[in-house]
């Protein structure tokens, strides 16, 4: 029979992620110093596309651990648990989405009460911190998702998926609200959500992020196995599942690399086939993603413990993701300066990056030590699970009323 041994930390995810909301916080920081300004040409188009993978792959990321982390616990009978904590970490994003924003309204010009009230109700738009209302949704739908992947398995859920991205053109081509006269507000939502319309969003929209979402939980499946009912020998075959998934997904992108020209690289850098929701962007941003977390697991997975125990410390980056992401951002938004030649914005390029990730460290070093703040952010994360739990324990009666 086959073994429930404790499902294994896969020390290269952690590192994935930290190299993803670092490239994030980079590609901002180049638009800041206003980097496109001073340096162009090939060099730059790779570097931003490069930079470019840091969404997908941390979307993918999500779905692998949906897959590998949250679902075995959803099989064993643990779907309050877990969609309440589902539920509590799409509060906090969507606090700190409105956090943002609020600096925003201080800071930023165009930024009115009404507007800024209207972008935390997810009607409006910021310049970097979108992704907190990304997440703030599917996190509140990632319970839903479970449930669907466990009744009907992954293959209908991937058909789902690559049919959004075939439906491209259909989609591109509906009318919006504004066609219809609405307001840009509805035309946000329509986007944000759908693809659909020709609101400047910075993307991904729900229903095409949700495909990357899939695709995470197919690549979490694929290189740790089946996390329901496994063996301690499929634990063990992470490494050849990870030089399979890399040999794939490398000779995909050299493919890519060969068929594509120049203008392409550039587009995917510069966020316009994102923003568009084209299927070129899914595709090299999957297979970006898949080959950077199967690497990094490769250079990871037979170290000795001790080595992954040391290594925890510098991958502190995945650990304070969601601090990182907004208040890094947040940063950017006050950023007073704005750089006049190229010497001028590397050197603040360095600078802020610097400021951020000493920032974090410092946060991730108060955490891990129990200090004040970490107390606080317990307190706070407390509160926010009683609510929900509340809200769950009052819409359940209601629900089975109905």
């Amino acid at each position: 029979m086959a073994g429930n041994a404790a499902i294994p930390r896969i020390i290269g995810i952690d590192l994935t992620r930290s190299v993803a909301i670092f490239f994030a916080m980079l590609s901002h920081v180049w638009v800041v110093t206003n980097m496109d300004d001073f340096w162009s040409g090939p060099s730059a188009d790779f570097l931003r596309a490069l930079m470019a993978l840091a969404t997908p792959t941390f979307i993918l990321l999500f779905g692998t651990m949906l897959e590998i982390v949250y679902r075995p616990r959803f099989v064993a009978g643990e779907q309050g648990r877990v969609a309440m904590r589902l539920f509590s970490r799409a509060i906090q994003c969507w606090l700190l989405y409105c956090l943002s924003i609020v600096v925003l309204y201080l800071v930023a010009d165009g930024y009115s009460l009404k507007f800024s009230i209207a972008t935390m109700m997810l009607l409006g738009v910021t310049p970097f911190t979108d992704i907190l209302k990304f997440y703030a949704v599917v996190l509140f739908l990632a319970p839903i998702l479970l449930w669907i992947r466990n009744r009907v398995g992954l293959l209908p859920l991937v058909a789902i998926a690559i049919a959004v991205h075939v439906a491209h053109p259909i989609l591109r081509g509906l009318p919006g609200p504004l066609d219809f006269h609405m307001s840009m507000y509805a035309e946000r939502v329509v986007t944000f959500l759908f693809g659909v319309g020709d609101a400047k969003l910075g993307g991904p929209s729900i229903l095409h992020g949700t495909s990357l979402i899939i695709g995470g939980m197919v690549f979490g499946r694929l290189i740790a196995g089946d996390q329901i009912v496994r063996s301690e020998e499929a634990a063990g075959n992470i490494v050849k599942r990870a030089s399979y998934l890399l040999a794939v997904s490398a000779l995909a992108l050299l493919l890519g690399a060969v068929f594509y020209d120049e203008k392409s690289l550039a587009e995917l850098g510069n966020m316009s086939l994102r923003m568009d929701s084209d299927p070129l962007y899914f595709a090299a941003g999957i297979c970006g993603a898949i080959a950077i977390t199967s690497l990094a697991v490769l250079a990871t997975q037979r170290l000795s413990p001790e080595v992954k125990q040391r290594l925890e410390k510098p991958v502190f980056f995945g650990r304070t993701s969601l601090f990182t992401f907004a208040f890094g951002n947040m940063i950017l938004y006050a950023w007073p300066e704005t750089p006049a030649a190229l010497g001028s914005a590397v050197l603040q390029a360095v600078l802020i990056s610097i400021v951020i990730t000493g920032l974090s460290y410092l946060f991730d070093r108060e955490v891990r030590r129990g200090g004040t703040l970490a107390l606080v952010i317990k307190w706070f994360q407390a509160r926010i699970a009683s609510f929900v739990k509340m809200l769950m324990v009052w819409s359940t009666p209601r629900a089975e009323q109905a």
